[in-house]
């Protein structure tokens, strides 16, 4: 019986359905175009930069769409745009450094930075296995 009811509809029935159908599908990309930040969550981008004749390393970099930034689960600044820059006392040998990042929906990031330094040497830092800096 329904079947038959479809097929009956005049031509102005058939582009009013189409039409409302075009209108919800682009709404509904739009509100994904523009609400992706949700889904997507919080993106850590850092370096590294060792400072010349001190132990001090500086980590800096940004940390899009993020409310907490922890270093080594300490808290650091980060500006309104997910800016940051935070000094560190390295010591010789093998260290990680850690960085944890939360957006307000609880998304979370993490960045690890393994980091091998020599006494009186220049900090190297690995990801993946492979020096970055």
């Amino acid at each position: 019986m329904e079947m038959r009811i479809i097929k009956n509809q005049n031509m102005k029935w058939w582009i009013g359905v189409v039409a409302c159908t075009l209108l919800f599908l682009t709404i509904l990309i739009f509100s994904y175009i523009k609400m992706g930040f949700i889904f997507k969550g919080v993106k850590i981008v850092a370096n590294l930069q060792q400072q010349t004749d001190s132990p001090l390393t500086t980590i800096s970099g940004q940390a899009a769409k993020a409310t907490v930034l922890t270093l080594n689960g300490r808290e650091i600044f980060i500006d309104k745009q997910g800016n940051f820059s935070e000094s560190i006392a390295m010591l010789p040998g093998y260290s990680v450094v850690t960085l944890m990042a939360k957006d307000k929906f609880g998304k979370s990031a993490e960045k690890k930075f393994e980091i091998v330094k020599e006494a009186n040497a220049k900090t190297f830092a690995f990801k993946n296995g492979q020096i970055i800096n």
